[in-house]
Order: structure tokens, then sequence, then C-alpha cells
């Protein structure tokens, strides 16, 4: 009997453990302070108004720990840009890891040699690796950096053989480490079905809009004509959301932690810094403020999978700030 690759860490695997909500929180969604060693074109943190800020690895691990008191079981590393070159980033998954939470990193995948995919193996680390297209000009053009396709190419070769030694099979599905997410452009949709076999049995394929914020938004006309249908038939599975789901469980089961202290709405909503309160508050209630105001929000304007993706998501912080 065939089974369903499922990633490690993404909502279909918890819920499968747990019922995603039995505890207060499932997810963490954490930010490191903006640094990237790429310069995409699609990039949604670039070019935005944010205050940054850079707190102490011990008061982010004083974060983890009080969220996985309240049940927390994966931390998501969402950036702000490639965690991997974060000088704490190390040490924060092996801590991640010890004290038996997940560490689900979202990665550029340039600097995931033989050194680095073995310590993230051993330490349990899931990796979601993003990459748009096989045609190496395209690549290096879309990310602005030239070789920087070989050297992913070459750093995906050997994260798969060091991973593949981890697949496991779990009530009726096979539980793999590795997800490849592809970002829809206006060039190449030529690409979900190459990328799809690319990553065979061992790696999970995801397809994505890209979100009209930061860099991404000075050049939406590649990105405007993104097609629900390719979305629907490149996705072997969702990764934050549930096959019926209708909102992301990142936000909904989750608490998005910018790299100041501040709770967000997600990780990636940075414009949301000043809406809800710091983590050091009852994380209860900063989360169902959240909740609260994005279900206003949905009210008024229909909802979403992911609220940054939501056509008037730009009217968000104006319309929270009015209901106050």
């Amino acid at each position: 009997m065939a089974h369903h690759l499922t990633l490690r860490g993404s909502a279909p695997y918890l819920d499968k453990g747990q019922k995603l909500g039995t505890k207060e929180i499932d997810y963490i969604m954490l930010n490191l302070p903006f640094k990237c060693n790429y310069n995409c074109i699609k990039c949604c943190n670039r070019r935005r108004k944010y205050k940054a800020g850079h707190l102490e690895l011990s008061k982010i691990k004083s974060y983890i720990l009080k969220c996985k008191n309240l049940g927390a079981r994966v931390v998501v590393i969402a950036g702000e840009g490639e965690p991997t070159i974060n000088k704490n980033f190390r040490e924060l998954v092996k801590f991640i890891n010890k004290i038996e939470l997940i560490p689900y990193i979202f990665t550029n995948g340039s600097m995931l040699n033989q050194e680095l995919g073995l310590f993230l193996a051993e330490n349990n680390a899931t990796l979601v690796i993003n990459l748009d297209t096989l045609k190496e000009d395209e690549y290096d053009s879309l990310v602005d950096k030239k070789g920087s396709f070989k050297n992913l190419m070459e750093n995906i070769e050997v994260i798969r053989r060091v991973y593949g030694k981890k697949i496991y099979t779990f009530d009726g599905c096979r539980i793999t480490f590795l997800a490849i997410n592809l970002v829809l452009n206006n060039e190449n949709y030529d690409q979900v079905n190459k990328i799809k076999e690319f990553c065979g049995k061992d790696i999970l394929f995801v397809v994505n809009k890209p979100i009209n914020i930061g860099s991404a938004s000075e050049s939406w006309n590649k990105y405007d004509k993104t097609s629900d249908i390719v979305i629907n038939a490149g996705a072997s599975y969702p990764l934050g959301t549930l096959a019926e789901g209708d909102q992301c469980a990142y936000m909904r089961n989750g608490i998005s932690i910018g790299s100041d202290g501040k709770v967000l709405t997600c990780a990636y909503a940075l414009e949301t810094q000043d809406l809800y309160g710091d983590v050091d508050n009852d994380i209860e209630s900063m989360r169902k403020k959240v909740l609260k105001s994005v279900d206003n929000f949905y009210k008024k304007y229909g909802t979403s999978r992911c609220i940054l993706r939501h056509p008037k998501y730009h009217e968000f912080i104006n319309f929270n700030k009015a209901m106050k």
C-alpha cells in the first residue's frame, strides 16, 4: 500500500499525533533579526518599515520554554531573512531539539553543506528549502546572485543523501524531514511538474503564491497572475494547514514572535508589531487578541488561508486600529 509523504512538524503531521488545538498552542513562529545573503525580487521583508530588535539568546530560550509549557511542539524559524547565517542559529537549533521540540526551518539552502547538513540531521531539524526553478540563469536572476543555482543543487544533493536515512513510517504515512517550496511567478508555471518530479519520493513538494509586500510589491506584475489551479495541482500536501483547513495553523494554533519580542499576527506580518503587546505578557490573552483581530477582519472581508495573501491585507492594520 502506498503511503502519503508527510513533513515532520507540518500541520497534518501534528494532527496525527495529537489533534491541533488540544493544547493552548502547537506552534511557535520565531523571527530572527533580518540578515540575508540573497536579494530576491519576491522577498516580502526587504524595504519594509519595521523596528527590528535583537533579543538575547537567553531571552529567546525563555520564550520558547514558556510556550512549551502551554503545549507547543514545533518552533518555526521563519527568518526574517536567511536564518542559517544568524550567529545564534546552531545553539538555538540544539536547544530546541534538546527540549524535545521540532526545529522547523525555512531556508534558501545556500549554506546547507555536508557539515551543516549533518548537524541539522543530528538535531532532528525539518528543512523547507526554496526552489523556484531548475533553470540555472533564471534562478540566479531571481535571487540576484551568480552561481547560486549550482551551489544549491550541490547542497540539495548532500542534504538529500544525509536526510534520506531519517525517513520513517508512522500511522500510514512516510515521514520526511525535507520539503521544497516553489513560489509561483508568471514565468515558472512550466517548472511545477519538473520540480515535483525532482523531489521524487523523499522530499515533500509544495507550491505557494508570493506575498504582495516588501520587494515583491515593486515587481508585482511578475506575480499577479498566479493560479490556484496550478497551486492545487502541484502541492502534494499543505504544510501550514490541514487538507480541509481554510486558515493557517501556524497562526490559528500558534504564536508568532518578532525579533524584538513583540507578538505578531504572523511571523511575516511585520507591520503588526504594535497591535498586541510583548510575549512577556500573558500568552493566552495575546493569542486571543490576535485571533480576535483576524476574525473581525475576516468577518468583513472574507477568509483566507494566509492573512498576508489576503487581497485586503494592506487594510488590516488600519482596520484593527479603527476597531480599538
